[in-house]
């Protein structure tokens, strides 16, 4: 009996505003199958990549891999998938190695430093593991991309244009490593526009115009059959459009050697399903036979678990999460792109307004309270805003949402380590209260009101962010939402500090009792919500 497929899309439809960018597309990748998808710029390649790995969520139709469906099981679709996108997904401050080394964590991926090393040496990166990346060409980040995918436990690797910027050396060792994934049982579908690297695949699909039009070994799709293909959308003279007879198990008939088969909507589709289905036909090409060396070192890095039952477990929720705080940390430790700016802005603003008012006492008591949360809450606007925008601008955002499990997990690490910025500007900031305007505001209340307001800031900052980061005026579009919806905290906290400094218990109890309500009700919207919030 043959292996059932490991990856199948039934019928997806992906459509963007007005246009659709896939159209009922309905295919099979069995297990040690290496699937070209061909077709001309906007055809859907990519956009056929990200719905198979839940970055997109389709109008229509079903994508399952093994016996996940998604939707609605998008975290156990990402245990059993890796992608390779258009962006690398590394941080510039940190090395090679550290990069890989937090994917590993985040992904829950099994930790092996060994592995790493055996990756990098593979792509030719071994004397580089130890340089951050902000120095990396873009044909060296390919190669590191390609590692993390050598590290990856899944039995489908996804990978759009893996060849991009790749010199003839870093071409061959991928080619070489994604023949070996292949032979060890991997799945692998390849995003590619180059005819002369179809190849390396045992089948190739045409999309045009978001439909699959046709299906074939790589020798038939040269660049005549193509063009044809890409302008027309019909299979070349003598192609015959693929059948299944009655029942989704029975394999279509074979084309004519060396002939692509043209696929229609209304052909191939199952008389009891109504799913068109493009099943590789494995004699229209045989699998490429690599190196038994070669295959082993592939086997090791990426294979070593197969043979302890399920491939990828789901990760704890704590280890993706301390993975994340300490990327973050040490990313902001290197960089200071945040951290910097903010203490500046906060010594700066207080000194100008230490120096401009001579406050009495009393007068202190009843304005430095509002001058030090609207502080908290433009640093939180500014910084933590930055924060994430550079998330999407250097692609990483994506690489994130790629987590296998509970994505809410993004929000707790981010809204933590923005919490902890916001902690930087408050100690500058309780310090030099008391030198400019001789007010302490060191007492326990005082603290306990801020924190609670550090914790809401941060948290209402973040989930704000994700949700304006789908926009591109989303810096922009953060300060305008975020003011409004802190307000409540915001007075809160103003009041409780004045009711401190005036020594009024009964009255800083009352707004305490306010800011941990609205904190509950946060974090418990955010739990709630977050995973469709950054759902596309």
């Amino acid at each position: 009996m043959e292996p059932s497929p490991v990856l199948r899309l039934e019928r997806v439809s992906k459509a963007f505003g007005p246009r659709w960018a896939l159209r009922e597309v309905s295919l099979s990748v069995w297990p040690g199958e290496i699937l070209a998808l061909m077709g001309p710029n906007g055809a859907g390649k990519s956009t056929l990549l990200r719905v198979a790995a839940t970055l997109l969520r389709p109008a229509s139709g079903a994508v399952w891999v093994k016996d996940r469906r998604w939707p609605p099981d998008g975290a156990g679709v990402r245990a059993e998938v890796v992608l390779l996108g258009h962006q690398p997904w590394f941080y510039p401050d940190l090395t090679a190695e550290e990069n890989l080394r937090f994917y590993q964590r985040f992904y829950g991926w099994p930790e092996d430093r060994w592995a790493v090393r055996a990756a990098l040496e593979r792509m030719g990166l071994a004397e580089r593991a130890h340089e951050r990346v902000r120095g990396f060409s873009r044909g060296m980040l390919q190669r590191l991309a390609l590692a993390r995918a050598l590290l990856a436990p899944t039995p489908v690797l996804l990978l759009d244009e893996p060849f991009t910027g790749l010199d003839v050396e870093g071409l061959e060792r991928a080619r070489e490593a994604v023949r070996e994934l292949a032979a060890g049982g991997r799945a692998v579908v390849l995003a590619i526009h180059d005819p002369s690297t179809a190849d390396l695949a045992h089948r190739v699909v045409v999309l045009v115009g978001g439909r699959l039009v046709a299906e074939g070994p790589p020798a038939a799709f040269h660049e005549k059959a193509l063009r044809d293909l890409y302008r027309g959308g019909v299979g070349p003279p003598g192609a015959t459009p693929s059948h299944r007879s009655e029942g989704p198990s029975v394999r279509p008939s074979r084309a004519p050697e060396g002939s692509p088969r043209a696929v229609g909507r209304e052909t191939g589709r199952s008389a009891d399903a109504g799913v068109l289905s493009i099943p590789p036909t494995r004699s229209h090409t045989a699998p490429p036979t690599a190196h038994p060396a070669r295959a082993a070192s592939i086997g090791d890095v990426s294979l070593a678990t197969r043979e302890k039952g399920r491939m990828v477990s789901l990760p704890s929720p704590l280890r993706p999460l301390l993975a994340l705080l300490w990327k973050d940390l040490r990313v902001e430790g290197r960089g200071r792109e945040t951290l910097a700016p903010l203490l500046t802005l906060a010594g700066l603003s207080l000194f100008l307004f230490g120096a401009a008012f001579e406050l009495r006492p009393d007068l202190a008591r009843a304005f430095v309270p509002v001058f030090l949360w609207m502080l908290l809450l433009f640093a939180s606007s500014l910084g933590v805003g930055r924060m994430m925008a550079s998330e999407i601008d250097r692609g990483t955002w994506e690489g994130l949402l790629m987590v296998p499990g509970d994505r809410s997990l993004l929000f707790w690490g981010k809204a933590v380590v923005h919490g902890l910025l916001l902690v930087f500007v408050l100690v500058l900031s309780l310090v030099a209260a008391g030198v400019f305007f001789n007010l302490s505001l060191w007492d326990p209340v005082i603290v306990a009101l801020l924190l609670l307001g550090i914790a809401g800031l941060g948290g209402v900052t973040t989930l704000l962010a994700a949700m304006a980061m789908a926009t591109r005026a989303r810096e922009l579009l953060l300060p305008i939402l975020l003011f409004p919806v802190a307000a409540p905290l915001l007075i809160a906290g103003i009041q409780g500090v004045r009711a401190v400094l005036e020594a009024d218990p009964s009255g800083w109890g009352t707004w305490m009792q306010i800011m941990i309500a609205y904190d509950l009700m946060l974090f418990t919207v955010a739990w709630l919500v977050f995973e469709e919030l950054v759902s596309a």
